[in-house]
């Protein structure tokens, strides 16, 4: 807060209860529990937008939701039910893995959820190795730890089962098979309240007219374009430093902060803490992994992927961009795809134009779709490229090789009673990489603010 007119640092320093550092769904959860309890406090958010990883595009297909972050709400327990309900919106089921469709030397199969005999594309004893044997094997794989790539290795796999294995686990983790730790996924889906396979739901109105309608529960007390730079504990409180777009620096005290951006922004040291982290906390940044996943949406024109393949819900044969239709299930015709794509790959493609991005994207699928399937011609698409998001710098984490749900703890763990920490990479529940675990992290984080300044 300014006083003076003078361009330096402010001399008068705002002052509140609680700072709730990120405005995205961990950050706005906790803003919502810290209201209930009738505390004062401000939410701080670096961009000019709410909802973090969440982002909903409304222009490309005539204000129809397309989600360039999160796509879909996971599991029929995820906390992001009531959210919907609460603030009046609506939720279909999306058949996601009932509709999925995978392509083996440019021939298509549905994956079949009833026993048969056999399948005409991969062989129903490839179906389930790649769907329930082979993921068994993962869950009851012991030391050492090694990368899901190294693990499918040390034994001969059907190329359609390891297909399947390689795309569930890339999609979660948004990593590739040779990055992605064996043992820590493994306790991951063990900890989680739902089954992996589970079913997923599509927010009608996108997640952003959710982020919109939570944000407005909370009104003035968010501040947009604020980027946070420094956090510096006092024997008191905590200090930060704010900074505007035209870098001019404003103070806020608080008796405590609650820290909820990305676990990229934490990576990359543009936030400082004062003294610096705990040594283990520092040590859980580290090895905690961040991946890259964009997703790009593409209106099209004049394609025969219905017509020849059905209703489907997603396309995969091993490309580094899988087929995804959002709207799958609704008998439109086909107005537009998702190419979704997660690893290294879509960390180098977030360089490339809007024109090379898409050029590249619909490359592989024609060497990939069956003969005479086509997406069609492209008239429009949009992307945000998440891996050089400032404030992002990334897609969501994962657990490498060597590092397990002991280090989402202890980067979730407070530090003095004052710091407190939020986010879906500090989920240990099962829930990381997905808006109800930064959902549930976020009311988490302020619970455990409000105990400690009871107690």
């Amino acid at each position: 807060m300014r006083a003076d007119g003078f361009e330096g640092a402010s001399t008068l320093t705002e002052k509140t209860d609680v700072a709730v550092v990120g405005g995205g769904f961990a950050g706005l959860s906790a803003g919502l529990r810290l209201l209930r309890a009738g505390r004062s406090f401000v939410v701080l958010e670096a961009s000019d937008r709410l909802g973090g990883r969440a982002l909903t595009d409304y222009g490309l297909l005539e204000g129809v939701p397309l989600e360039l972050g999160a796509q879909m709400i996971h599991g029929r327990t995820a906390v992001t039910h009531g959210w919907v309900a609460r603030e009046g919106l609506h939720r279909r089921r999306l058949p996601v893995q009932q509709r999925s469709r995978i392509v083996v030397d440019r021939r298509a199969g549905a994956f079949p959820w009833v026993a048969l005999p056999f399948h005409p594309v991969v062989g129903t004893r490839a179906l389930y190795d790649g769907l329930v044997r082979i993921p068994n094997e993962i869950d009851a794989a012991t030391s050492p730890d090694r990368t899901l790539a190294a693990f499918l290795d040390e034994h001969p796999r059907h190329p359609a089962a390891r297909r399947i294995v390689e795309l569930l686990y890339a999609h979660v983790s948004a990593a590739d098979p040779d990055a992605i730790g064996l043992l820590g996924p493994a306790e991951e889906y063990r900890a989680a309240r739902e089954p992996y396979g589970f079913r997923n739901f599509q927010l009608r109105e996108g997640y952003g007219a959710l982020v919109d309608r939570v944000a407005a529960r909370l009104g003035t007390r968010i501040r947009r374009q604020q980027a946070v730079t420094d956090l510096v504990l006092e024997p008191n409180g905590v200090r930060i430093t704010t900074r505007d777009p035209d870098g001019r620096p404003s103070e806020l005290s608080a008796q405590a902060a609650i820290v909820t951006v990305s676990l990229g922004v934490l990576k990359s040291g543009t936030l400082r803490f004062d003294p610096p982290l705990p040594a283990a906390k520092q040590e859980a940044i580290l090895r905690i992994a961040f991946g890259d996943a964009y997703a790009v949406q593409l209106r099209v024109r004049g394609g025969t992927l219905t017509d020849r393949l059905g209703d489907f819900a997603l396309l995969y044969g091993g490309t580094p961009t899988s087929l995804y239709r959002p709207r799958v299930g609704l008998r439109e015709r086909e107005r537009v795809v998702t190419g979704f794509a997660v690893g290294r790959e879509a960390r180098r493609r977030v360089a490339l134009s809007d024109l090379a991005l898409v050029d590249a994207t619909l490359l592989e699928w024609e060497t990939m779709l069956p003969p005479g399937v086509s997406v069609g011609q492209v008239e429009g698409m949009r992307v945000h490229r998440w891996t050089t998001d400032p404030w992002v710098r990334g897609g969501y984490s994962y657990l490498p090789p060597g590092v397990g749900l002991a280090a989402r703890r202890e980067l979730a763990a407070p530090v003095g009673g004052r710091l407190f920490f939020a986010g879906e990479a500090t989920d240990w529940h099962g829930q990381s990489g997905t808006v109800a675990g930064a959902i549930d992290t976020g009311t988490r984080a302020a619970e455990e603010l409000l105990g400690a300044a009871s107690g």
